[in-house]
């Protein structure tokens, strides 16, 4: 399956305990599209590092003077900021629970 341009990462923020939350500058019809938490296997094209295969979930930041925004959030163990301007790509498929435990 061919990999689908997603989004450019405008921040990230790490979530202690949680992963490393990584959002666009603009809504993704992608993300909107698909339920809350629903696992990817993403790849992050980095500004100027080789890329790196990993597996986001699908979460909602809202903050109370702007609309509620869709990101992934990197759960897998390691997980560390990006830098700004990384490149995330998609094949379309989700990850089964099988692979995530």
């Amino acid at each position: 399956m061919e990999e689908k341009f997603l989004f450019q990462v405008d921040k990230n923020f790490s979530l202690p305990g949680l992963g490393v939350l990584l959002l666009p500058e603009l809504e993704v019809p992608e993300l909107v599209e698909l339920a809350l938490h629903t696992a990817l296997r993403v790849t992050l094209r980095y500004p100027s590092t080789p890329a790196e295969t990993a597996i986001a979930t699908v979460e909602e930041i809202a903050r109370t003077e702007t609309p509620a925004i869709r990101g992934l959030l990197l759960a897998q163990e390691g997980a560390t900021m990006v830098p700004g301007g990384t490149e995330v790509w998609w094949t379309g498929a989700e990850v089964g629970w099988e692979e995530l435990v």
